[in-house]
C-alpha cells in the first residue's frame, strides 16, 4: 500500500496503520481553533488557508474534524452519502467545486457565506464586510419575538439556511458543537458579540422541531437542546444588557424543559431567572421576592439528584436576594449553607454549567451581598480575595476574561463606595480594554463614570465604549 499524504496540511505522511483521515497536528489545530470573531471556526487560519488555495478536500476535512463528526454523520447533516464525503476528502470527486453545491453545503453546516471570501479572492486575509452588531441584534430580536408570539409562518426560512426534512443525531451533534464554541467565545468577547449567532442557532433548532421529522429519542434530545440554547442565549442577552429579551429566552427554556421532562434545564433556567430578578430588584423589592421564588423552583426540581455544587449555587442565589431585601438573618443562613455545600467538594455528578462555582465565585457572591447590605469596605476586601482566588484557579486559562473583568468592575464600584475614588478610577481605567461586548460589566462602572472628571481619560474611554 502506497504512502498517504495528509490532505489537511499536504505536508505530513499518514501512517499506514492509522485509519484517521487527517494527521494529528491538523486535527488538534482544527479542534482547538478559537478565532477573534464569534464565527469561531470559519475565521480560523486553517480554514482560510484551505479556501485561499482552493483546496476544498482539505477544507472539508478540517470542518469535519473541528466538528467532531464521522463521515457518516457529516453525510447525514448535508444530505450526501458517506461514499461522497470520502471521495470528496480524497480529491476523487469535485462536488464542492460546483458553486451551487458549495453554497448548499455552507448553508447546511451554518457557515456564513461571507466566510467563503478567501476562496474567491485567493487571499487568506479576505473577509467580506458584515452588518453592524447592533443591526444584527435588532434583526434577531424581531425574528425571535415573532417566534415567541407564534407568528413564524410555516416554512419561513432563517436567511438561506435549509432545514433537513428528517433530523437525526448528526444534526443534534452539530448544534451541540456550535453551542459549545459559542460558550467559549462568550468568555472571550462578551455576550453582545455572541448573541446574534446564538439566536440564529436557536431559531434553526426551533425550525427543526417545527418542520422536520425525527424519532422520539432524537426529538426529546433536540427539545432539551433547544432549552439549553434558550438558556445560553438568555445569558448572552443578559450580559449584553437586554433584560427583556433575556426574560423571554429563560421563559422559553422553562417551556422546553417541561415538554422534554428535562429537570437539569429547568434548574438552570430558574437559577438564572433568580439571578436576573435580584439585578432587577432596584425597580422594587418585589423583584427580590420573585428571585426567591425562582430559587425555590430550582431547588424543588433539583432535590432528588443535585450535587453539592448545584445546591451551593442555589443557596448563593438566595443569599443575593436576602441581602437585597435587607434580611440579615436569612442572609447568614443562606451564605453558611452555600459555603458548607461548596466545601463538600466537586463530584462526578456536577453539571457542566456549575463549573464556575469556585472559591473565587463564592467570595464574589459574598462581596455583592456586603454591598447590598451597606458594607462597602467589607466588599472591597472580599472582592480582592475573589480576584486573587480566581487568578490562582484560572492561571492557565485564557477563556475567563469576562468573569475576571466583571469582578474587577465590581471591585472598582466597591472602592468608590468606600471612599477610595482614585483607586477606583485606576482600577476602572485598567479594565476598560477587556470589557468587549459585556454591557453588564460596563453598567457596573456607571457610578464611577458619574464620579469621574469630564476631561479624564476614564470618562473618554468609557463614553466611547458606551457609544459602540
Amino acid at each position: 500500500m502506497g504512502e498517504r499524504m495528509c490532505p489537511g496540511c499536504r505536508k505530513t505522511l499518514l501512517s499506514r496503520y492509522s485509519g484517521d483521515p487527517i494527521c494529528a497536528p491538523c486535527a488538534r489545530s482544527s479542534r482547538g481553533a478559537l478565532p477573534a470573531a464569534p464565527v469561531w471556526l470559519w475565521d480560523s487560519a486553517e480554514i482560510r488557508e484551505a479556501l485561499a488555495s482552493a483546496d476544498l478536500p482539505a477544507f472539508l476535512l478540517r470542518v469535519r474534524s473541528a466538528m467532531g463528526l464521522s463521515q457518516l454523520e457529516l453525510a447525514s447533516l448535508v444530505g450526501w452519502s458517506q461514499s461522497t464525503v470520502n471521495r470528496v476528502e480524497n480529491g476523487e470527486r469535485n462536488t464542492l467545486y460546483d458553486i451551487r453545491e458549495l453554497l448548499r453545503f455552507a448553508d447546511a453546516i451554518d457557515m456564513p457565506r461571507h466566510a467563503l471570501a478567501p476562496l474567491f479572492t485567493g487571499d487568506e486575509g479576505a473577509i467580506l464586510a458584515l452588518p453592524g452588531t447592533n443591526d444584527d441584534v435588532e434583526i434577531d430580536r424581531r425574528h425571535f419575538t415573532g417566534m415567541l408570539a407564534g407568528t413564524l409562518a410555516a416554512g419561513a426560512g432563517w436567511g438561506s439556511a435549509a432545514v433537513p426534512s428528517r433530523v437525526d443525531t448528526a444534526h443534534v451533534k452539530h448544534l451541540e458543537s456550535a453551542m459549545a464554541r459559542l460558550g467559549a467565545e462568550d468568555q472571550r468577547v462578551g455576550g453582545a458579540l455572541v448573541l446574534p449567532s446564538a439566536l440564529r442557532l436557536l431559531a434553526r433548532a426551533r425550525r427543526m422541531l417545527d418542520e422536520a421529522s425525527y424519532s422520539e429519542e432524537v426529538g426529546r434530545r433536540l427539545l432539551s437542546l433547544a432549552g439549553t440554547l434558550s438558556v445560553d442565549a438568555g445569558w448572552y442577552a443578559y450580559d449584553s444588557g437586554d433584560q427583556r429579551l433575556a426574560r423571554h429566552l429563560y421563559g422559553e427554556a422553562l417551556i422546553c424543559a417541561d415538554h422534554a421532562g428535562d429537570q437539569e434545564v429547568r434548574v438552570h433556567a430558574a437559577s438564572l431567572l433568580a439571578m436576573q430578578y435580584v439585578r432587577l430588584a432596584q425597580e422594587g423589592p418585589g423583584r427580590a421576592r420573585e428571585a426567591l421564588r425562582f430559587a425555590a423552583m430550582a431547588k424543588e426540581a433539583a432535590r432528588h439528584w443535585a450535587s453539592p455544587r448545584t445546591y451551593a449555587l442555589l443557596a448563593l442565589r438566595e443569599t443575593s436576594a436576602h441581602a437585597v431585601l435587607g434580611d440579615r438573618t436569612a442572609w447568614r443562613k443562606s451564605i453558611s449553607t452555600a459555603w458548607r455545600e461548596f466545601e463538600r467538594g466537586p463530584c462526578e455528578d456536577d453539571l457542566t454549567w456549575t463549573g464556575f462555582v469556585s472559591e473565587g465565585e463564592m467570595f464574589s457572591f459574598e462581596a455583592r451581598s456586603a454591598m447590598a447590605l451597606g458594607r462597602p469596605a467589607a466588599a472591597v476586601d472580599l472582592y480582592q480575595r475573589a480576584i486573587a482566588a480566581r487568578k490562582a484557579e484560572h492561571a492557565a486559562q485564557a477563556d475567563e476574561r469576562r468573569n475576571r473583568s466583571y469582578g474587577r468592575a465590581c471591585l472598582a464600584d466597591a472602592l468608590l463606595a468606600s471612599g477610595a475614588r482614585s483607586e477606583a478610577l485606576a482600577e476602572g481605567l485598567a479594565l476598560l480594554p477587556d470589557i468587549g461586548g459585556s454591557r453588564r460589566t460596563l453598567q457596573e462602572l456607571t457610578g464611577l463614570r458619574e464620579a469621574a472628571d469630564e476631561s479624564s481619560e476614564f470618562a473618554y474611554r468609557y463614553d466611547r465604549l458606551l457609544a459602540a
